[in-house]
């Protein structure tokens, strides 16, 4: 069982690694979805827990496609981010047609040294969810692909979900968005990656621009563990 909560501040990360949680995914602007947190924030909070820290890599909020000079900054980033010692980074990127972008991907790779690569939700806005997992799975690099099985009815991303999980042999399929301590049960019993990502479920009055609350991130843990 793998718990990913996300945090914005030190403080955040050190809740998140009290109430027992197994790994931060640390982001600035969660109002945009989530952007590339400071150096600054990245190196004090890798230093203040001994969990995992993955880092997401997105330069702005505007969309998952990238320009050439989009890439070279998140080149840089990965490098940076790599020299402060994070476990891993998160990112995700989409060409105009909207179909996952994977030379942009491996050209972000070749900087990835040992750390592990999440792609993020930005599958969720591509063409084919299945089909772009299964790519995403030949790639050595790529441990996690987070998702909340697209966009359609509860019933039809969960269906998707499990696709996803049978097509993907190496990779784990991350669940996130709208997961919540009332729903976690049954998402876990109906597809089962045993892999569970949180955000404003954990966060005071479930408002994306509180703190979080340790007694509703120890309810999330607590109910998976």
């Amino acid at each position: 069982m793998l718990i990913e909560f996300i945090a914005v501040t030190v403080e955040d990360a050190k809740l998140i690694e009290k109430s027992g949680a197994d790994r931060i995914e640390l982001v600035s602007g969660l109002t945009e979805g989530g952007i590339t947190p400071s150096y600054g924030l990245i190196e004090k909070v890798v230093k203040s827990v001994t969990i995992p820290v993955n880092v997401m890599v997105r330069p702005h909020g505007q969309s998952f496609c990238y320009s050439e000079d989009d890439i070279e900054i998140m080149k840089n980033d990965i490098r940076v981010i790599r020299t402060l010692g994070a476990n891993g980074v998160v990112l995700g990127m989409l060409d105009k047609q909207g179909n996952v972008d994977f030379r942009q991907l491996e050209e972000l790779l070749t900087d990835i040294g040992s750390m592990e690569v999440t792609f993020h939700r930005a599958i969720d806005s591509s063409n084919n969810l299945i089909e772009a997992a299964g790519k995403l799975d030949r790639y050595k690099e790529i441990k996690t692909i987070l998702t909340s099985g697209g966009h359609g009815d509860w019933q039809t991303r969960l269906e998707t979900l499990r696709k996803m999980k049978e097509i993907c042999k190496e990779t784990e399929i991350l669940i996130g968005s709208g997961l919540t301590k009332d729903n976690i049960r049954e998402v876990d019993e109906q597809v089962g990656t045993n892999c569970y990502h949180f955000g404003t479920a954990i966060r005071e009055n479930h408002n994306i621009l509180k703190c979080v609350s340790l007694e509703k991130a120890l309810q999330i843990v607590h109910t998976l563990k």
